[in-house]
């Protein structure tokens, strides 16, 4: 019973059907929020919504008889369960932010798809580098809003009036959103703060933000391979097995006839 139970779950039918229903609840889910549709089909839709977080208890009940003894050493099961244990208090109470928990649903489907599990096991993976990149890119961002608060402050001080403010306007320019008004600003009282710009943005942003980017790159890379690896390493046990299934079926035929294994 559990072999066949573990089968059904891990069939590709199950499979799309858990993430069809997964996109199905994340349409529920938006519709909810929008007063056209949900003052004259809000209880059907809630009537609907309760309907799938039962299947969901089901589906994660399923998984767990199928392997109890491994079940909770997946951390993506744990993730799983957790989310589903934190949709049905979500789905009775009367409260706007408990009940805003229930759109964590639709992130089982990265669950249930490998492709995105390597992805996201990939982003934790790099997280000690893109936190090393972090770091110096911090001070970066100190030292320049140092020499920017000394440098313009007296002139600027909306801008760069002190460390903390020249930071967060470097940020901001960090991030290419309207730096051009900024260092245009700037550059009207003093006409050779493009130098500091230019150089701010070639460091912090076309090469310290394209390190996160290598970063996260090199990991996806590195996880997909190791992955790779072990299908391969899985394929050989496997066909491993059956040649020497094989070898046992033709030394068994070729035995003579009331000999042992005959």
């Amino acid at each position: 019973m559990q072999a066949r139970l573990k089968a059904i779950v891990e069939s590709s039918v199950f499979q799309g059907a858990v993430i069809a229903l997964i996109l199905f609840n994340a349409v529920i889910l938006g519709l909810e929020t929008i007063n056209v549709v949900n003052e004259p089909y809000g209880e059907l839709l809630l009537r609907i919504d309760h309907t799938i977080i039962y299947v969901f208890l089901i589906e994660v009940l399923m998984r767990f008889f199928a392997d109890p003894k491994n079940y909770f050493r997946s951390g993506w099961n744990i993730f799983d369960f957790a989310v589903v244990a934190v949709s049905l208090p979500a789905m009775t109470s009367g409260l706007a932010a408990v009940r805003a928990f229930r759109v964590l649903r639709v992130l089982r489907v990265v669950t249930v798809i490998p492709r995105m599990r390597t992805v996201v096991s990939a982003l934790f993976d790099s997280i000690p580098g893109i936190a090393s990149v972090g770091v110096v890119l911090v001070l970066i961002l100190y030292v320049f809003s140092v020499i920017a608060a000394n440098l313009y402050g007296p002139t600027h001080p909306d801008t760069f009036g002190d460390v903390f403010v020249s930071m967060y306007t470097l940020f901001t320019v960090m991030t290419l959103e309207g730096w051009r008004e900024i260092a245009d600003g700037v550059g009207e009282t003093h006409p050779y703060s493009w130098i500091f710009f230019l150089t701010f943005v070639l460091i912090a942003t076309f090469t310290m933000l394209n390190l996160f980017v290598a970063i996260v790159v090199r990991v996806v890379e590195e996880d997909a391979e190791e992955a790779l690896d072990d299908q391969t390493e899985a394929l050989r046990l496997e066909i491993k097995a059956l040649h020497e299934k094989l070898d046992r079926l033709l030394a068994a035929q070729d035995a003579p006839p009331g000999a042992p294994g005959a």
